[in-house]
């Protein structure tokens, strides 16, 4: 799979890192995560040592939708992760299933 390297929501950029270990994740490093999406520096990070291509962009399509719903202003679905993991994995896995050899550029 073809890695992407940054994405645009709207009208940010968003540089994509990828990090071998998921405590290198969190900004703070407070916890470990398997990614998260920083609105200040305008990165996303994602752990990604030994982990299948479909986890890969699920956690990316996770934090796209941290970053839809928070420039819609969608506070209340922003805060729930688990709506948030149930609509990436939806989102993902329809694409996978349905648009051949499926990755972002």
């Amino acid at each position: 799979m073809t890695r992407p390297k940054s994405i645009k929501i709207f009208d940010v950029v968003y540089k994509i890192i990828y990090v071998a270990k998921p405590s290198d994740v969190d900004i703070f490093k407070r916890e470990s995560l398997w990614g998260q999406i920083d609105f200040w520096t305008r990165t996303i990070r994602i752990y990604d040592t030994d982990r299948a291509d479909a986890d890969i962009l699920q956690t990316i399509w996770h934090e796209l939708l941290h970053g839809i719903c928070a420039k819609l202003k969608l506070d209340n679905l922003n805060k729930d992760e688990h709506s948030i993991d149930l609509l990436a994995t939806a989102i993902n896995t329809i694409l996978m299933d349905n648009v051949k050899d499926f990755s972002f550029k």
